[in-house]
C-alpha cells in the first residue's frame, strides 16, 4: 500500500531561492534542533569563494565552520544545484566534526518538507494552487484589511505606514462547454488542455496574483490590492488569453479553440452588513460564493464574457418561469443583495441585435433595433437564490413576459411610490385585497401618490416581518398571510381611521399615516411590534420617515423609510424600530463610503449634520471624506469642530494629527497623537506615527521605543519600520531579521520587499533574488518611485540594461 505522501505528484514541484525566503522561519526553527545558534540569515551568492567552495564540496554535502567568527555556513541544495546558504551565527559546537557531517542531511530533510508542503497545496493537474491554499490566502488578507473598511481612525490609514492595501479581487474563470472536450477527446487530453489553460492564465496575471484550480475546469485568481477596475482588467485579459489559445489533438490533427466565462467580486466593495463582522474564514467563503454568482450570471447571459458581482443585481437577472396571477420567478435572490420591493424593467434579448432588411430592389438596410422594454416587475418574495415577482404592467398586452427575458434594475427615480403609467390599470381606482385589507403592490403606490398631495405632513412606516420558511407555512397550522392580516389589524387599530397600508413586498408592509409627526408614530408602532411578538410570536422590525424633513420631497419619503428600516435592523434588542434621522443618514453614508462612493457619502454626512449638528460621527467621517479628496484645510476644520465639542474623541484626535502632518504642522500633529494615546495607550497607529516622526528627526532611540510599543500591541506591525531604522543605524543583519519577520506577517508588504531587495544588492548577493522582490514591490505599489530605483539597480546588476533604463525612467531618473 502506498503511503499518503507518495500519492502527491512530486515531479512538477520544484524549489527556488524564493521558497527559502518564504520558509526561512521554518528552516530556522527546524535547524535549531540540530545546531544551537543565536541568529541566522540566508545568503544567495552568485559564486562561492574558492576556499568555501572546496570546503562545501562539489555535491554540497558538507557544512563549513568558521570558529573565529562563530558562524556555520550550511549549503541548501536541491537536485544537484545550490539554492542558497543558511548562515548560523553565534554558534558553539560541542562536536564539530560529527555535527558538520550531519547538518547537510538535516537541511535536505527540511527542504523535502518544504517540497512536500508545496505539493500538498498544489493542484496535481496544473501545478497551480488548490482550493485550501486559496482560502488560506484570502483569510490572511481579510484579517489584514477588515479594520480598514469603514470611516474612522483605522480607515484613514496611511498605506505607507501600515503596508496594508485595504482591498482585493477574486476572479473565477470557467471554460465554456468543457465537458464536450472530455467526451470527444478523452480525459487524458482534457487534463493536458487544462494544464495549457492554467499556464496561459498565469501569464496574464499580475506578479502578486495567486492562481488556483478549484474544481474541474474552474480556475480562481486572487489579486491582493486590486480595485474593481484592476480586477476587471485582469479578468478580461485572462478571458482573451483563453480565447487565443489553440490546442492540437495529435490523433486526428484537429485544432481546438476554447472560450471562457469570468465572474469576479471585490473586497470590501461587494460585502454587505453583517458579512463584515463574520469570522474571516466565513468571509472568505462568502467572497467565493459571490464570485461564483457573478460567474453563473456570465454563463446564463451567453458565456464568453465577464461579469462583476456588483452588476449581477443591476443587469444579470433572468425570468425563469411565468406563474398565474401576473407573477413570475426570477434568478435574483438574497445572495446577490436582492430585496423585496425592488423594481426591474423587463426586456427581451431577441431584438437586441442588428437588423438587416432587404428591400425589393435588393438594397440592404442595416441598423440596430432600439431597446424595447416589455414591462416592469417588482420583487415580492425573495429567497436565497431566486425570487417571486409581480408584474406591475406590460408595455403591450400582446407581448407577454416570457422565460429567458432579462431584467434591468429600475432607476431610483422609478421608486415604488410613483404612479403607474397611464393606461388600463391606471384608469381604475386602487383596490384592496380581500383577506389582508392592504392595497396590492401595484395599487399602493397609486393610492399614496394621490393621498399625500393634499396633506402638509404625513409619516410612512415600513414594517418587516420574518421570512417564511422555504417549505411549508411560517408555523405549523398557520399561513403567513394570517400573520400579515393580524399585523395589519394591530397597526390600523392603534392608529385609527386614516391609516392605510399596502404591500411593499411579501414580507414588508407599508403604512401611510397622515397628519402625524414621527414622535407621534414611534410609541404606537413600538406597541404594535410588541403585540406582534406576544400574540403571534414573530419578531418584526420597522422604519419610520416623516414629511417634511430637511429638503426631502414627498416622493423621497419611501426611500427614507427604507433607510430607517436598515437602521432599525442594526439595533441589538427588540423592539427594532428607528426613525429616519441623523443616525440613519450616517449609517447610509457609511455604506456608501464602504462602496467607494465618496461624493455620495459626503452629501449624506452633510445632511446628517443638518439634522443634528452635534453628530460627531458624521462630522468626523465628513472630514475623512474631505481629506481623501484632497481638501485638507476643510477636513482639518471639521476635525477641530469635533475636538472642540468632544476633547477626548480619540478618532478625531488621530485624524486631526494626520491632517496636521500632511500640512507640515508637525508640532500640532505630535501633540494630537500623544493626546490620542492618552485616551488609548494601545493605539498602534498613533505609536507608528510618533515613531516615524522621531525617526525623521534622527531621534532613533525614541523611534525604536515607539515601534516596540506598537509591536507589543500588534505582532508584526512594526517590523518593517524597525528594519528601516536598523538600516539607517548601519545594522544590516538586524534589518534583515526584522524584514524576514515582516514578510512572514505579510508576504505582500511592498515596502518590506523593496527593503529586502536593497539589502541583497548592498550585500553583493544574488541580484536575481533582489530582482524578484523588487518586481513584486513595484507590482504592488507602482506609484512608489523609490521601488523602481531599486528594481533598476537589480536589473543593471544582471546586465539587463534596457530594462534597467526603463525602470530608471519610472523612478524619475532617466
Amino acid at each position: 500500500m502506498r503511503r499518503q505522501w507518495e500519492l502527491l505528484d512530486m515531479g512538477r514541484v520544484k524549489l527556488t531561492p524564493q521558497d527559502l525566503i518564504t520558509f526561512e522561519h521554518f528552516l530556522k526553527d527546524a535547524l535549531s534542533a540540530f545546531l544551537p545558534f543565536r541568529s541566522s540569515s540566508l545568503y544567495f551568492p552568485q559564486s562561492l569563494p574558492g576556499d568555501t567552495a572546496r570546503s562545501i564540496g562539489a555535491d554540497f554535502n558538507q557544512a563549513v565552520h568558521l570558529p573565529e567568527e562563530g558562524r556555520v555556513l550550511l549549503p541548501l541544495a536541491f537536485e544537484g544545484g545550490l539554492l542558497g546558504v543558511f548562515v548560523a551565527k553565534g554558534v558553539r559546537m560541542a562536536a564539530p566534526r560529527t555535527q558538520l557531517a550531519a547538518l547537510p542531511a538535516a537541511a535536505a530533510l527540511c527542504l523535502e518538507q518544504i517540497r512536500l508542503y508545496k505539493a500538498a497545496v498544489a493542484d496535481p493537474v496544473t501545478g497551480l494552487s488548490n482550493l485550501p491554499r486559496l482560502l488560506a490566502a484570502m483569510e490572511r488578507e481579510i484579517d489584514l484589511v477588515q479594520d480598514r473598511i469603514l470611516p474612522g481612525s483605522a480607515s484613514y490609514f496611511d498605506p505607507n505606514l501600515t503596508g496594508v492595501r485595504g482591498c482585493f479581487g477574486l476572479i473565477l474563470v470557467d471554460i465554456d462547454y468543457f465537458n464536450w472536450v472530455n467526451e470527444r477527446y478523452g480525459f487524458v487530453f482534457a487534463e493536458s488542455a487544462l494544464d495549457r489553460v492554467g499556464a496561459a492564465i498565469s501569464l496574464e496575471c499580475p506578479q502578486e496574483t495567486l492562481a488556483a484550480r478549484i474544481h474541474d475546469d474552474v480556475f480562481a485568481l486572487f489579486l491582493p490590492g486590486a480595485t474593481p477596475a484592476g480586477t476587471r482588467e485582469t479578468a478580461e485579459a485572462v478571458r482573451m488569453a483563453v480565447k487565443r489559445l489553440r490546442l492540437e489533438y495529435g490523433v486526428t490533427g484537429e485544432t481546438i479553440a476554447l472560450t471562457a466565462s469570468a465572474g469576479f467580486a471585490n473586497y470590501p466593495q461587494d460585502v454587505r452588513g453583517g458579512q463584515f463582522v463574520a469570522p474571516v474564514a466565513e468571509q472568505a467563503r462568502i467572497m467565493l460564493k459571490k464570485a461564483r454568482k457573478a460567474l453563473a450570471a456570465a454563463k446564463d447571459l451567453g458565456r464568453d464574457q465577464t461579469m462583476p458581482f456588483g452588476r449581477v443585481l443591476a443587469e444579470g437577472g433572468l425570468v425563469l418561469e411565468t406563474l398565474p396571477l401576473d407573477r413570475v420567478t426570477v434568478s435574483l435572490g438574497k445572495s446577490v443583495d436582492a430585496e423585496g420591493g425592488q423594481r426591474f424593467l423587463v426586456w427581451s434579448p431577441r431584438y437586441e441585435k442588428t437588423a438587416e432588411i432587404k428591400k425589393s430592389d435588393d438594397q440592404r438596410l442595416i441598423g440596430r433595433y432600439p431597446t424595447m422594454i416589455k414591462g416592469e416587475v417588482a420583487l415580492m418574495d425573495v429567497r436565497e437564490d431566486m425570487a417571486f415577482a409581480e408584474i406591475l404592467h406590460v408595455s403591450d398586452p400582446s407581448w407577454t413576459i416570457d422565460p429567458g427575458d432579462r431584467l434591468l434594475l429600475a432607476p431610483e427615480t422609478s421608486a415604488p411610490d410613483e404612479p403607474c403609467p397611464p393606461g388600463g390599470e391606471a384608469e381604475r381606482p386602487p383596490r384592496k385585497e380581500a383577506i389582508s385589507g392592504l392595497y396590492g403592490h401595484r395599487d399602493f403606490p397609486r393610492f399614496l401618490s394621490a393621498a399625500r398631495e393634499n396633506v402638509a405632513r404625513f409619516c410612512l412606516a415600513l414594517v418587516l416581518l420574518p421570512d417564511a420558511p422555504a417549505e411549508g407555512p411560517s408555523r405549523p397550522g398557520r399561513h403567513v398571510e394570517s400573520d400579515i392580516r393580524e399585523v395589519t389589524a394591530i397597526v390600523k387599530g392603534l392608529f385609527g381611521p386614516g391609516a392605510e397600508g399596502g404591500r411593499f413586498s411579501t414580507t414588508k408592509l407599508a403604512f401611510y399615516l397622515p397628519d402625524r409627526e414621527p414622535d407621534q408614530v414611534m410609541g404606537p408602532l413600538s406597541n404594535a411590534l410588541l403585540q406582534a411578538r406576544e400574540r403571534l410570536g414573530i419578531e418584526a422590525a420597522a422604519g419610520v420617515a416623516g414629511y417634511p424633513f430637511l429638503a426631502f420631497s414627498k416622493a423621497d419619503a419611501m426611500e427614507n423609510c427604507r433607510k430607517a428600516l436598515h437602521h432599525a435592523l442594526l439595533l441589538p434588542t427588540p423592539p427594532r424600530i428607528a426613525v429616519f434621522d441623523s443616525i440613519s443618514l450616517t449609517i447610509s453614508a457609511d455604506r456608501l463610503f464602504a462602496l467607494g462612493d465618496i461624493y455620495a457619502a459626503m452629501e449624506e454626512y452633510k445632511q446628517a449634520l443638518l439634522a443634528d449638528e452635534t453628530n460627531v460621527l458624521a462630522r468626523n467621517s465628513l472630514g475623512i471624506c474631505l481629506a481623501k479628496l484632497g481638501s485638507l484645510a476643510q477636513a482639518k476644520a471639521e476635525f477641530e469642530k469635533v475636538i472642540a465639542r468632544d476633547p477626548k474623541n480619540a478618532m478625531a484626535l488621530y485624524n486631526y494629527g494626520c491632517l496636521c502632518r500632511r500640512l507640515g504642522e508637525n508640532a500640532l500633529a505630535r501633540k494630537a497623537f500623544k493626546r490620542c494615546l492618552g485616551q488609548n495607550p494601545s493605539d498602534v497607529f498613533s505609536l507608528l506615527r510618533l515613531g516615524r516622526m522621531a525617526e525623521e528627526t534622527r531621534r532613533y532611540a525614541d523611534a525604536l521605543t515607539y515601534y516596540k510599543r506598537a509591536e507589543a500591541v500588534q505582532n508584526g506591525v512594526s517590523m518593517r519600520h524597525m528594519a528601516r531604522l536598523a538600516i539607517k543605524r548601519k545594522r544590516p543583519e538586524e534589518a534583515r531579521e526584522y524584514l524576514h519577520q515582516a514578510l512572514v506577517h505579510d508576504p505582500k508588504d511592498a515596502f518590506s520587499l523593496s527593503l529586502m531587495a536593497r539589502l541583497y544588492l548592498d550585500g553583493g548577493e544574488d541580484p536575481a533574488i533582489a530582482e524578484v522582490m523588487a518586481r513584486q514591490s513595484v507590482a504592488l505599489r507602482p506609484e512608489r518611485k523609490e521601488f523602481w530605483a531599486i528594481l533598476a539597480r537589480a536589473l543593471s546588476a544582471l546586465g539587463k540594461d534596457e530594462e534597467a533604463k526603463a525602470a530608471l525612467t519610472r523612478a524619475g531618473g532617466g
